[in-house]
């Protein structure tokens, strides 16, 4: 082996370990498709208060139909899955927006019992008319 040759093997040999460690940094760092279930809304009680976990994607909330007692405590924690979204109730006073992977956390007024619509308020595409829920206070 010439001289060249071996003063260059340690700098071919770095030059290998970083192409490999790039490559499994770049298979490991990409994000895999998620499970269907991974976005699943949730309910979480703490205490008097109740918080519901309302996914919005393209063009769909979930759940979409929600129950709360007269008077309990309840806040909705507003994820936006896919795309740019909203969450409209008008007769309550709601009137959010979400991106793609924001949450907002939103209080309900639960002192008049009734079926209250919800809507999407952002322009979000083909589907949008169809994203539509219903709140439902119980006496």
């Amino acid at each position: 082996m010439n001289q060249e040759l071996k003063s260059a093997l340690p700098a071919l040999a770095v030059l290998g370990a970083l192409s490999v460690g790039a490559l499994l940094f770049n298979t490991y760092s990409t994000k895999a498709p998620l499970p269907s279930n991974a976005h699943a809304p949730t309910e979480k009680r703490v205490g008097r208060a109740r918080t519901i976990m309302v996914h919005s994607s393209n063009w769909a909330f979930e759940p979409s139909t929600i129950r709360v007692k007269q008077g309990e405590q309840v806040s909705l924690h507003l994820m936006g899955i896919q795309g740019d979204h909203g969450l409209s109730i008008p007769e309550l006073g709601i009137n959010e927006t979400m991106s793609q992977g924001e949450v907002k956390m939103v209080k309900i007024p639960t002192d008049k019992p009734g079926s209250y619509d919800f809507y999407c308020n952002v322009s979000c595409g083909r589907g949008h008319s169809d994203m539509r829920g219903t709140l439902i206070i119980e006496s």
